[in-house]
């Protein structure tokens, strides 16, 4: 199974176990859950989910039959219209929700200004490893991490700066994608995660998480915004925001999805709740 394809579906927002489902149904033509498994690698447990998600995002269907169901693709060139499809909807939830995020920070702060150029910023890639390592440098008592693929040095990276914050005893949780943790072709990613756990770091899964994510003592949010990695560049079209009542804001969002997530299994530091 091509991994170049694999990556640029994943980029469309579809999951690991989407994508390599999603290219044994193309391959293929029609087929069940079994056939779906042993083509894709994806566990037969987890197949039929796979392709209820697959079919309501449109990018399969279910064959009227009775017995075990059968899917079948609607081709390549709907599969690339669907995911552009979707891809244009997510753009527009985007748009939505980056109002809401400014009509609730102009209510929530309304003696602040609505915009300075020392607490929001736009980093070009090249400019985000760099300010990474500063608020690293900076964070005095909590980390918080919504970890997704990409990765800007590999998923097998071990960042000294979070190294040397938990040496000095910042607190750090981070979530994971249950999916991606799961995949046995990440095994480089788990075993530098595992140093992190190791270090202090307090990890668990979730099933989906919107956005790749840091949040530096409730004060500054650095979110990367949609788009690839470009070597060593940290992450792509990052926001930069400054702002303790924005920050607050994101690390309520990690704490309302840190409630629900399951604790990382084995030795991989489990959640302490």
């Amino acid at each position: 199974m091509p991994e170049a394809l694999l990556r640029e579906l994943q980029e469309l927002d579809l999951s690991v176990y989407e994508a390599r489902t999603l290219l044994a149904l193309l391959r293929l033509g029609s087929a069940n859950s079994a056939e779906l498994a042993r083509h894709s690698g994806v566990p037969r447990t987890s197949t039929y989910q796979v392709m209820e998600e697959l079919n309501r995002k449109g990018l399969a269907q279910r064959l009227p039959a009775d017995g075990p169901a059968t899917w079948a693709t609607p081709g390549r060139a709907e599969v690339v219209e669907r995911l552009d499809a979707l891809m244009e909807e997510r753009l527009r939830q985007q748009k939505a929700r980056t109002a809401r995020v400014g009509e609730l920070l102009a209510s929530s702060f309304p003696e602040a200004p609505l915009t300075s150029a020392a607490d929001v910023q736009v980093l070009p890639a090249a400019q985000v490893a760099s300010v990474y390592a500063r608020i690293l440098a900076d964070t005095r008592s909590e980390l918080l991490v919504f970890n997704r693929p990409p990765y800007s040095k590999g998923p097998g990276y071990v960042n000294p700066g979070v190294m040397q914050a938990l040496g000095r005893g910042v607190k750090s949780r981070t979530l994971y994608v249950a999916s991606h943790w799961h995949d046995p072709a990440a095994h480089a990613f788990r075993k530098a995660m595992d140093e992190y756990h190791r270090a202090g770091v307090l990890a668990a899964l979730v099933e989906e998480l919107p956005v790749k994510l840091v949040v530096a003592d409730r004060r500054v949010a650095l979110v990367a915004l949609t788009g690839g990695a470009e070597p060593d560049a940290g992450l792509q079209g990052s926001l930069l925001v400054e702002h303790g009542g924005f920050a607050a804001l994101q690390a309520e969002g990690f704490e309302a999805l840190w409630s629900r997530a399951q604790p990382v299994g084995g030795d991989a530091g489990a959640t302490d709740r």
